[in-house]
């Protein structure tokens, strides 16, 4: 529960500071900080043996829940970017002059890529001519997943050092976000590497029968 606690926490500090509906721009925070920081860290955590709030479900069922928050994520993330596209227009402002902007480009086109593989992912049998096996489709995706994450949780702490974020949230309210936020990266890249990167084997040594242990001390008296 501390991980739903935390993409909570978050998102609800991130539309308090916000206020949605006092300007135009605060419909951007808003927007994207429920498509990152609350809708896709749900849908990642669905899979969670640990975090899952439906972790008895099927695997199937699960994989189109998933599917689902991770398309209302895209639309919310889509729509801040076009919020503060726009909004950048009517104010005669200059696009990504900023790390946080350029970041941001790059992380919603990688989420629609994200969401383009996942569909091939689901129906599989449509790249079936490509030869490439489910276990290693499923590999790629999850891999370009965290990837996406970390692009995510980097362009989120960008925003924290922002002109607006800095001035209206200071002291303990920025390090609390601040803290929710890398508790929620480090639960996602946590979920996905022991899931998915190979455990190490020990290779216990084979026990010696008593005829190989004699013939082992013939040899050293030689």
């Amino acid at each position: 529960m501390v991980a739903h606690f935390a993409a909570l926490a978050f998102t609800g500090c991130i539309i308090y500071i916000a206020w949605p509906g006092s300007s135009l721009f605060s419909w951007h925070p808003t927007l994207m900080a429920i498509a990152m920081g609350l809708l896709m860290f749900e849908a990642i955590t669905v899979f969670s043996p640990s975090s899952s709030l439906i972790p008895s479900w099927q695997r199937s069922t699960k994989a189109n829940i998933h599917g689902y928050m991770m398309v209302a994520s895209l639309f919310s993330a889509i729509a801040g970017f076009m919020i503060i596209y726009y909004n950048k227009e009517i104010n005669n402002k200059e696009h990504f002059t900023t790390w946080h902007g350029t970041m941001g480009l790059v992380t919603v086109l990688w989420v629609c890529v994200q969401c383009f593989g996942g569909v091939l992912l689901k129906y599989n049998s449509l790249v079936s001519s490509w030869k490439i096996r489910l276990a290693d489709m499923k590999l790629y995706h999850a891999t370009s997943g965290l990837c996406a994450f970390t692009l995510v949780s980097v362009t989120l702490v960008m925003a924290l050092f922002s002109d607006w974020f800095s001035n209206a949230a200071a002291g303990t309210t920025w390090w609390g976000v601040f803290a929710t936020l890398a508790c929620l990266s480090l639960m996602v890249m946590q979920q996905i590497t022991t899931a998915y990167l190979p455990q190490s084997r020990i290779v216990k040594p084979k026990p010696t029968t008593s005829k190989q242990g004699k013939r082992k001390e013939k040899k050293k008296e030689k």
